[in-house]
């Protein structure tokens, strides 16, 4: 029985086979994460641009069309943060409010009275 210890060409196969299957799912599973990964950032994207295309439609201002953007942006990037979540108000009320703005002072003067009802 001292011998059953020796590994037989059946054992050796089994456990050179064993790293490949190792390497194998190891494979399958960064493919897993890197397209599971781009389809969150597709949605994403997804999310600013209907953000973006729901606020921008009628707005007129350059101004406000950046800070639209800017505010959508946070609220996509910090959707499910509990860190930000008492400057989320702020970013809603810029992307509401900027909405249809026509001029810059317009504008200004929105981004002021959203700092003063959502202090940071």
């Amino acid at each position: 029985m001292w011998f059953s210890s020796i590994p037989t060409q059946a054992g050796i196969k089994g456990r050179a086979r064993a790293p490949l299957y190792v390497l194998a799912s190891a494979v399958v599973a960064g493919t897993f994460c890197s397209f599971s990964g781009s389809a969150v950032a597709q949605t994403d994207m997804e999310r600013q641009a209907q953000c973006e295309l729901s606020a921008i439609r009628d707005t007129r201002s350059a101004l406000a069309v950046q800070y639209i953007r800017s505010a959508c942006n946070w609220l996509v990037v910090n959707r499910d943060s509990l860190l930000n979540a008492s400057s989320k108000g702020y970013y809603i009320c810029l992307v509401q409010q900027l909405s249809g703005a026509q001029s810059n002072e317009a504008a200004a003067a929105i981004l002021s009275a959203c700092r003063a009802s959502n202090p940071l």
